[in-house]
């Protein structure tokens, strides 16, 4: 440990040799002389003069302090409003998810989805012949696919949750990321409703939109659903083209996109926090420990013109859907 310190010193101990060398050159070129009684007279001063060059020796550390104060404190306010965008994106998962969008997004319908890969699964028993067929223990995790009107719905609420926590100032974020549905122009109207008084404030609009532009580009989810096998597996695992019941024939019109009525929704929110530029800039400097790693460097990233620190959060809720749409029972 006193090896990683004092190699990360070494560059800083060398800027400091060579500042108090140029100072004596500088001071034999003044033909200066060093007097170190009047030296110890001056420190022992007790009038302004000192006790102005004693504030503007410590006011950089003030300050340097203050702005981690405030840095933490933004970090603490991240991680609550991250969490409630999670639990924000999962209440409007209930909502749009069992509603009616399109042919495509019907009842409990969404554009597609696949298995997880990273989750474990237990494959349901799809073949009427088998000894397993029925219900039995475990389920499958899958993935909803990005893309359709009911994921930019929930990503929207995502967005506009996380829009406190960003910058007002252009970072140049190339503007509101296409596919969210949050109107600028509605937003603004909302807020002087709220706010009457912002509305002399001809600033207000841009650093709206400000934060809309930031929210967008740097809030990503992740939507998941858990289906039981206690319940009768979706229609993607066993439909037969050459069915001709009508429900089956709803089902390859309309795709395998069904979620269960009533099963486990999760949302994951993905929201890179803006840092301020002092703070951010000497976190992201890399400091090895004995293991000769820095974990918070390491994640800290720079995006454009301001250093990011990602926050995740994850909220799980039941589907609030009615009855599927398709029959739901097990194939004689």
């Amino acid at each position: 440990m006193a090896r990683a310190i004092l190699s990360a010193l070494f560059p800083w101990t060398l800027l400091l040799l060579a500042a108090v060398v140029l100072c004596c050159l500088l001071a034999r070129f003044m033909h200066a002389r060093f007097e170190p009684l009047r030296a110890l007279r001056l420190h022992r001063d007790q009038r302004g003069a000192v006790q102005s060059l004693s504030f503007v020796l410590t006011l950089p550390l003030l300050v340097m302090f203050l702005m981690f104060i405030v840095q933490v404190s933004q970090l603490m306010i991240g991680v609550v409003v991250v969490h409630y965008a999670a639990y924000a994106a999962a209440r409007t998962a209930t909502v749009w998810i069992p509603a009616y969008v399109s042919d495509i997004e019907n009842e409990n319908g969404v554009t597609g989805y696949y298995v997880d890969p990273d989750a474990q699964q237990d494959l349901p028993v799809i073949d009427p012949n088998d000894p397993g067929y029925g219900p039995s223990a475990g389920g499958m995790t899958l993935v909803i696919e990005p893309g359709g009107q009911k994921y930019e719905k929930i990503r929207s609420a995502a967005i506009l949750a996380c829009m406190p926590i960003c910058p007002s100032r252009d970072l140049a974020a190339g503007g509101p990321v296409a596919g969210h549905m949050i109107d600028s122009a509605a937003l603004r109207t909302a807020y002087e409703a709220l706010a009457p008084s912002s509305r002399s404030n001809t600033r207000t609009g841009p650093r709206l939109e400000n934060k809309l532009a930031y929210a967008a580009a740097n809030t990503q989810i992740e939507l998941r659903f858990y289906h039981k096998n206690a319940e009768p597996p979706l229609w993607w695992g066993y439909v037969d083209p050459n069915e001709t019941d009508p429900a089956v024939q709803q089902v390859l019109q309309h795709g395998y996109n069904e979620i269960g009525w009533q099963d486990q929704l999760q949302i994951t929110i993905r929201h890179n926090l803006a840092l301020l530029p002092g703070p951010g800039r000497l976190l992201s400097y890399f400091v090895p420990n004995a293991r000769g790693e820095d974990r918070l460097s390491s994640r800290i990233g720079h995006n454009g013109q301001v250093y990011v620190y990602p926050l995740t959060a994850s909220c799980v809720i039941g589907n609030e859907g009615l009855k599927p749409l398709v029959r739901y029972v097990y194939q004689p």
